[in-house]
């Protein structure tokens, strides 16, 4: 099964181990949502987890989607960083020229 990152992110904050659990879940948060394009886009995220993904193996592909994406958020973390110390360094620079 394919995923994007933003399918990738729902199923970080709102999946679970438990295929049965997960797809409950997703279509409870397809009714209570309002805006129709995402309204439509959870439903289209629900019936791709309903159908592509099985029961059986459902919970490895959780806990490895898991790992991913708590790396991509601690990428993304350390960029931050990253990015906030060369703001400072390129002061400096500017600074001494």
């Amino acid at each position: 099964m394919k995923l994007n990152i933003k399918e990738k992110k729902a199923l970080y904050v709102f999946g679970c181990p438990s295929h049965k659990n997960t797809v409950t879940r997703f279509k409870l948060l397809v009714s209570l949502t309002v805006d129709p394009e995402a309204k439509h886009w959870l439903l289209g995220l629900t019936r791709k987890i309903e159908q592509e993904a099985g029961e059986e193996w459902f919970p490895d592909f959780y806990r490895h989607l898991r790992m991913e994406m708590d790396g991509y958020f601690r990428c993304k973390r350390c960029l931050r960083v990253v990015e906030a110390s060369t703001d400072y360094e390129e002061g400096m620079y500017e600074e001494a020229v």
